[in-house]
């Protein structure tokens, strides 16, 4: 979706806070890219994503392999066929701080995003980039920076990239 003969190029991140959390297409499909590591090749995944105004979001992998990922309160569940796996997300603070890092920027808590983060915002046109650089040390050694990129009320890429130089980069797209 796109915002058709409009002009948000003078936009604050406060605004663009409030156009992401009242972004009612919070269904959308994605390609996975991980960057080729020193003991794999680039892996790739595809499928879909849901978030929910309450922080649920749910991704469904559909290649290379069927499975199903849940994120519910604070339990992030693995479905794979029959079999389901569920963590707690409190006794894993790097997969949790980039976890509520994407959460609170879809629900539009920028005062949470500051309590962690370190936010770099840019803007051109209606494309706009926020980068979020963690501020405890813990998630700092494992997770370098998170960037967000997008247009008007739409999120296009969020781009993780881990110690070592590691890439996570996600393309969405409308379903």
């Amino acid at each position: 979706m796109t915002f058709s003969n409009v002009v948000y190029s003078n936009l604050s991140i406060d605004h663009i806070f409030d156009l992401i959390a009242n972004n009612s297409n919070k269904s959308l499909n994605f390609v996975e890219i991980h960057s080729e590591t020193f003991f794999t090749e680039e892996i790739r995944t595809t499928g879909s994503v849901a978030f929910s105004d309450n922080g649920a979001m749910s991704k469904y992998i559909t290649t290379p392999n069927k499975f199903e990922m849940h994120i519910v309160g604070n339990t992030l569940s693995l479905i794979n066929g029959e079999d389901v796996k569920s963590i707690s997300l409190a006794n894993y603070p790097v997969l949790s701080s980039s976890i509520n890092a994407i959460r609170w920027i879809l629900s539009g808590e920028k005062s949470k995003i500051l309590e962690n983060y370190f936010i770099n915002y840019t803007i051109k046109n209606n494309n706009w980039i926020i980068d979020l650089i963690p501020k405890n040390e813990e998630v700092l050694l494992k997770i370098s920076s998170i960037s967000v990129t997008g247009n008007g009320k739409n999120i296009a890429t969020i781009t993780l990239i881990k110690s070592g130089k590691v890439v996570v980069k996600t393309i969405f797209s409308n379903l």
